[in-house]
């Protein structure tokens, strides 16, 4: 494997790399950067951040996972002592490249003044920084960082392109950083998408954020013991009426087998962790959102259609799913409302379940409900319903990341859930 290094010259930089070389010469901003410098700061003065903020829950995320992981590593790395600075970097070469393809984000100085390091391709990120973004990560309780900028790190000032071999003194997620700037400029990580889903994380990472989620765990946790019954109707209400119903009816029901499981309900299948959300065209290895297995194996599956009664095409898919997965014994989906049970949809659940051995259920929520239920005692079932409770505020509230990742931000669903909890 070649490796990599930087070239020093008089008057250039030469990034050798996997992918070939990259020269960068000194020099005064040329005419296209300075047009491309002059549009990025058009736009960031437009309100572009601000725009892109308020969609953040409208947005699918499509982003790869190797994108996502490597954008949450960065995210984690962040301590009260290191971190920021970094991601605030990122942050701005994220939105540079969003706003502007062409421009490296590896040079980060530029200028037309004499007397000033610059690249001839490079634009000024300190000053894009101070105008727009550390204000804009500020004003949203984003990232805590320094009023004047992520460039009061003087580390990041260095006369040297970002890359691998960039040796100032850095503390926190250099790595991620740096594997996000290469993704950046080898086309791997679409920007505007990795900005919104960084977007996302910080959204739950925030002070707000997390305030509101400690304020609705505690009143969940202080709740006295009510009947199940009042418990599922309060969740059904939840996810009937706030926003982006589909995903918070997965979570619900991921939230009662997480319950199940903590009641020792679930024998000896254990539950799989939550399913990022899907985009309609990501092949996903999974059968459904709520999926069981016994050692290895996945023996049960259930996905949430919310919105959807009728499940014609969904049974053509869960067929070749169950193909490809030998060991399931049970596959079903839950609806919100009444299942469509019309004939061609009996007649093609029997033919599916006779090519396969496997049990097909369509089932409404209520259904599904007491088909996990059993024939649990009333005390039972009022304890399970304190433990799904709790379930689903931890799960919005990022306490449980290990069973419930989720990555959208989650702050009006927890409002909603609070709203409904204390009528």
């Amino acid at each position: 494997m070649q490796e990599e290094y930087l070239s020093v010259y008089g008057n250039r930089f030469e990034l050798h790399t996997k992918d070939g070389v990259q020269v960068y010469p000194e020099g005064f901003q040329n005419e296209k950067t300075r047009h491309r410098y002059e549009k990025i700061n058009e736009t960031l003065g437009q309100g572009y951040l601000e725009d892109l903020y308020d969609t953040v829950e409208s947005t699918g995320l499509n982003l790869a996972e190797t994108n996502r992981e490597l954008l949450r590593r960065l995210v984690q790395g962040v301590t009260s002592e290191v971190g920021r600075a970094l991601v605030g970097i990122t942050f701005l070469q994220l939105t540079i490249k969003s706003i502007a393809p062409e421009q490296s984000i590896r040079l980060h100085k530029g200028t037309t003044r004499r007397g000033s390091f610059s690249w001839v391709d490079g634009i000024s990120m300190r000053t894009l920084d101070s105008n727009y973004n550390t204000p804009f990560l500020r004003e949203k309780g984003l990232l805590n960082v320094n009023k004047y900028g992520v460039f009061m790190t003087r580390s990041l000032a260095e006369n040297y392109p970002y890359s691998k071999l960039y040796k100032a003194d850095m503390r926190g997620p250099f790595q991620e950083w740096i594997d996000i700037v290469d993704a950046l400029e080898n086309k791997s990580m679409p920007a505007r998408q990795g900005l919104l889903f960084l977007m996302a994380l910080l959204k739950n990472r925030s002070d707000e954020f997390k305030q509101l989620a400690a304020d609705v765990m505690t009143f969940v946790h202080e709740m006295p013991t009510v009947p199940f019954a009042s418990i599922k109707d309060k969740l059904a209400r939840f996810f009937n009426g706030t926003e982006y119903s589909a995903r918070a009816f997965e979570v619900v029901m991921h939230g009662f087998m997480q319950a199940m499981g903590e009641c020792n309900l679930l024998g000896d299948h254990r539950l799989v962790p939550l399913s990022q959300m899907r985009s309609a065209n990501k092949k996903h290895g999974n059968i459904g959102d709520i999926e069981l297995k016994e050692g290895n194996v996945l023996v049960e599956s259930w996905d949430a259609k919310y919105g959807k009664p009728y499940l014609r095409d969904e049974l053509e898919e869960l067929q070749d799913k169950i193909l490809s997965s030998p060991g399931v014994k049970l596959a079903g989906f839950v609806v919100n409302s009444e299942p469509d049970r019309r004939r061609e949809i009996v007649k093609r659940m029997a033919e599916i379940e006779a090519m396969t051995g496997v049990i097909i259920k369509i089932v409404s929520f209520d259904e599904w409900i007491a088909w996990q239920l059993g024939d649990l005692s009333s005390a039972q079932q009022d304890a399970l319903g304190k433990r799904w409770l709790i379930a689903v505020a931890e799960s919005f509230g990022q306490e449980r990341m290990d069973i419930a990742p989720i990555d959208e931000p989650c702050e009006e669903w927890l409002k909603d859930l609070r709203a409904i909890l204390k009528t």
